[in-house]
């Protein structure tokens, strides 16, 4: 920062540095004078007198009650005639007519419609207008206003110009970027305010920065869009108003703009301008002989003070320079108005307000940016706590779902056991018995074990994974029974088809599934005397049904409502959420088992 402000320092000294002016430049600050509204200029033997320039008429010919005056200044020219000269006046008020050898080279303005603004004059001098030796400029000033006159210069072209241009930029250019930068930047924080209505700092930055704005259109409009009194009344509101309501600015920064406060600011702020427009517009009953510095100097020291007191609390490089840049206002305000800033100089008034407003500025454009940096902190923070409850949820998860899988391998466990102890171990049980009372023949006691170990292949073949897919549950069965019902001499119509998936196929369900399946086959083989059995698949709304039928004796319906098998087959069903349908014949049997879809 300190090798920004030193490239800034020299960059801005360089800029103002003067321009060198040739040698053929003259800076005439002696004049001769004499008051007169003639069209031309007056006889050398008019009543001239001695006047220094510049020349301001309210001090040095106060109370005088005539708006017409003419100056003349006399100047050598040894050489260089044939070359462009030029005349340059920093300033005049209100308007002038120039003559150089009684020929008149331009006028600044007219009487009916003075010139307003601060801009210099530049002038050029026809050739034939001089001539060797002593040479005369005759200024002469017109109109109702304020009348004044600078030193005059006058020289070669390529001399007085850079003179020109230079206190043309200073004087007009630098203050129109000023009112600009001070309009765009009062508007932004007036719109900051709008979405920030709780914020009412940036509320009177805005309106001071854009009275700001009014009160340097003095120097920018070169003639006043409005007739005075009009204008001045205009411009008086824009040099109050940056004051006024920089003060209430600096009350809501310093953290003491207590309602009472603001109220009484405002209040003042009123009745000052209601006394300076009586003044403007002559209503001298209410203005009396009032001086608005009585109220300029303690509100100017006031707000100045508060920055001041929030850089002795809060040390810091905002609170200072924004402190030094507000004591360049009171200073400055100071030699303005208590000296009576002496007339023709560079009007450092208008830009006595721009250190502090650019300090403002930065302040707000740094605390934006602190504002992203802070933002783009907490995002990161926000992500990195993401990332982490993400990983913590990730593991919380994992340990779920082991938890999860070593419940179910115990439930599965729970599940086979019961399993094997209520089907395999009751028939082993019930063996053994029979064998031990040695009441069961050879074949009694293979025809048990065989069922034994029927009801283990089912337990097993129900911990095959499905897919929920019926057609390989079906397919294993068939694989185990249909050797046995060769063996009986018993045929297997298998008309199995594609069917959809089944939600329902849990190892539990499918064990289900096979035991009632099974149970249906065993019937067969011992009670039916079947020749033919016929398992098919069909698909029925929302539902799959599972037939089998055999070409057998049949049974009568109240034996199928008695009987302990089929009970248990009905149960089975039920648990899975399945119908179990018996229909008995004379001709045969079908079982017919629907299992749900979802």
């Amino acid at each position: 920062m300190a090798r920004a402000l030193l490239v800034f320092t020299l960059a801005l000294w360089l800029a103002i540095a003067p321009a060198r002016a040739g040698e053929s430049v003259l800076h005439l600050d002696r004049a001769d004078f004499v008051l007169g509204d003639a069209v031309l200029p007056p006889p050398a033997d008019a009543p001239w007198s001695p006047q220094a320039l510049p020349d301001l008429w309210r001090q040095s010919r106060p109370g005088i009650a005539q708006t017409s005056g003419w100056y003349r200044l006399r100047f050598d020219v040894s050489h260089g005639l044939d070359e462009p000269h030029a005349i340059y006046i920093a300033l005049t008020r209100p308007a002038a007519d120039v003559f150089v050898n009684d020929l008149l080279i331009g006028r600044t303005a007219l009487p009916e419609r003075p010139q307003n603004a601060i801009h210099p004059q530049y002038l050029g001098i026809p050739p034939h207008a001089l001539h060797a030796g002593t040479n005369e400029v005759h200024v002469h000033l017109r109109g109702a206003g304020t009348h004044g006159l600078t030193a005059v210069t006058v020289g070669r072209d390529v001399d007085v110009r850079p003179l020109y241009e230079s206190r043309y930029f200073w004087q007009v250019t630098g203050v129109q970027f000023c009112s600009l930068s001070a309009a765009i930047w009062g508007c932004f924080s007036l719109l900051l305010w709008l979405r920030r209505r709780n914020e009412r700092m940036y509320l009177y930055w805005g309106l001071s920065a854009l009275c700001w704005t009014i009160y340097t259109a003095d120097a920018i409009l070169r003639f006043a869009p409005l007739p005075n009194p009009w204008w001045d009344a205009v411009f008086a509101l824009g040099a109050l108003g940056k004051l006024f309501m920089m003060a209430l600015f600096a009350a809501c920064y310093a953290g003491v703009a207590r309602p009472w406060v603001e109220r009484g600011l405002w209040a003042a702020f009123a009745l000052t301008m209601a006394v300076v427009w009586a003044r403007t517009f002559d209503l001298n009953a209410w203005s009396g002989g009032f001086d608005w510095n009585y109220v300029v100097f303690p509100v100017l020291a006031g707000y100045v003070a508060l920055f001041v007191m929030m850089a002795w609390r809060q040390p810091s490089w905002e609170s200072t320079l924004l402190a030094l840049a507000a004591s360049i206002h009171l200073v400055d305000g100071f030699y303005h108005y208590t000296l009576d800033h002496p007339f023709g100089q560079l009007p450092l008034d208008y830009y006595d307000f721009l250190p502090l407003n650019v300090m403002l500025v930065w302040i707000l454009i740094d605390r934006f940016i602190r504002a992203l940096d802070e933002a783009r902190r907490l995002n990161t923070e926000l992500e990195d706590r993401v990332a982490q409850k993400h990983a913590e949820l990730q593991h919380n998860f994992a340990q779920l779902r082991e938890l999860e899988r070593q419940q179910a391998i115990a439930e599965e466990r729970r599940r086979i056991m019961s399993d094997m102890h209520d089907g395999i171990g009751g028939q082993l049980i019930s063996t053994l018995s029979l064998v031990e009372a040695g009441d069961a023949s050879k074949e009694q006691v293979a025809t048990a074990l065989r069922e034994c170990i029927d009801d283990l292949r089912l337990a097993i073949d129900s911990l095959e994974p499905t897919e929920e897919d019926l057609l390989p549950v079906l397919g294993s069965l068939r694989y185990r029974l249909e050797p046995r019902l060769k063996v009986q001499g018993i045929a297997l119509d298998w008309q199995v088809q594609e069917v959809p998936k089944l939600a329902c196929l849990t190892p539990q369900n499918v064990l289900h599934i096979l035991r009632i399946l099974q149970e249906a086959f065993t019937n067969v083989l011992k009670h039916a005397k079947a020749s033919c059995i016929r398992v098919s698949t069909s698909i029925e709304p929302q539902r799959v049904s599972i037939e089998v039928s055999d070409d057998g004796c049949g049974f009568a319906a109240d034996h199928a409502a008695h009987g302990h098998g089929l009970a248990n087959m009905h149960a089975r069903a039920r648990t899975i959420g399945g119908d179990l349908r018996v229909l008995p014949s004379p001709r045969g049997t079908t079982l017919s088992l629907s299992l749900p879809l979802g």
